[in-house]
């Protein structure tokens, strides 16, 4: 086994084209686009006014107090407005057609909380936040009402504002959002080395050793895939330690947030090298006239070279847009969940693409 790690080292770092596409062309693509494109560094969007009507349908007076006190903590007579609505209907038809961001509708006994939204993505994002920090308010005052109810007979007060810039711990730049787009990218690259694994063996003429050799041909199949491991835990180390060390770049906040990053990268890398492999299997003509066109179009419209390339429909359905997003999911806010997710979707497409890639090189005949 350790005789085929040292051969897939040596061959990896022999041929220079690898040393450079896999190791110094994502470094080289993040200090480029990360300068070169900083006056491009805008907002994700903008979110403009948000304009709420709000109906309460329920007889709780400590809910009916907590909600008005809400309300006139969220409206600023700057950019957010909130309005008592009339009708429920007429509120709801002014929300399908925009005229009004969303109507909120408080009722029953527990409370429920409706939200008839518009067709503004952003804005509906900004609606659930701001009826998400109610709740969490409103979680208090349950509380307050469950150990000691006499302390909300003069109403709900508070001095906090309900709506303040979240300090996320650093101002993030260009850099840190290609220094995540050229891991991602990287990943998805790799599934190049799974493809030219055997196909580099045929051309070599070195293949029938494989299938002559006096050893179990699933074993050996195994061993050939975890040769390109310590290749791929190169590849994405020298990216990430690169984009923070040379670069300034800001990854996850603590450690062990890193540490699921790099393994989220890892797995998702392993998973594509597992999808080359079984095309190497397949083909035999170069694996970069296959692959290349749709990896590129990919890359392009998921928004690897651009986080301003966003196609409502296309974008968000791209594989290396959902792994951005996950990245930014744990490294900005610390969350794991969408990490997580991607982690196990890359588990289950690596042990299914081993499998057929196993059966293949075993039923595979000596070639002339």
């Amino acid at each position: 086994m350790f005789q085929i790690l040292i051969k897939e080292m040596k061959e990896f770092f022999r041929e220079k084209t690898n040393l450079f596409f896999f190791l110094l062309f994502p470094v080289v693509l993040i200090f480029l686009l990360g300068n070169l494109l900083v006056s491009m560094d805008d907002a994700e969007e903008t979110i403009g006014e948000i304009k709420m009507q709000y109906l309460i349908q329920t007889e709780d007076t400590y809910q009916i107090m907590a909600i008005e006190q809400f309300i006139g903590g969220i409206e600023d007579n700057k950019n957010i407005f909130v309005e008592k609505a009339e009708n429920l209907l007429v509120a709801r038809e002014m929300a399908g057609k925009d005229e009004i961001t969303a109507v909120v509708v408080f009722t029953g006994e527990p409370l429920e909380i409706n939200v008839y939204e518009g067709s503004d993505r952003i804005k509906n994002r900004t609606v659930g936040a701001i009826i998400n920090g109610f709740v969490q308010m409103n979680r208090s005052i349950a509380a307050v009402i469950n150990t000691n109810p006499s302390s909300l007979k003069e109403g709900v007060s508070t001095d906090e504002t309900f709506i303040v810039q979240k300090d996320l711990g650093v101002n993030r730049t260009m850099l840190d959002y290609y220094a995540v787009s050229m891991v991602a990218m990287l990943c998805f690259m790799s599934i190049i080395q799974g493809a030219v694994a055997f196909v580099s063996e045929r051309q070599d003429k070195t293949i029938n050793r494989l299938f002559i050799a006096p050893q179990n041909r699933v074993l050996l199949f195994l061993q050939k895939i975890l040769g390109i491991v310590p290749k791929v835990i190169l590849q994405i180390s020298v990216l990430m330690i690169t984009s923070v060390v040379v670069f300034k770049a800001h990854y996850a906040a603590t450690l062990m947030d890193n540490l699921y990053l790099f393994f989220m990268f890892l797995m998702v890398t392993l998973a594509m090298v597992s999808i080359g492999v079984v095309i190497g299997l397949l083909i035999k003509i170069s694996p970069m006239a296959i692959i290349m066109p749709p990896l590129s179009l990919m890359m392009f419209f998921g928004g690897t070279y651009s986080k301003e390339i966003y196609i409502v429909g296309i974008t968000d359905k791209m594989p290396n847009y959902q792994i951005q997003q996950a990245a930014f999911d744990l490294e900005i806010f610390g969350r794991s969940q969408m990490a997580s997710s991607v982690i196990l979707t890359s588990i289950i497409i690596l042990i299914i693409m081993l499998a057929i890639g196993a059966f293949i090189f075993s039923k595979k005949e000596e070639e002339r």
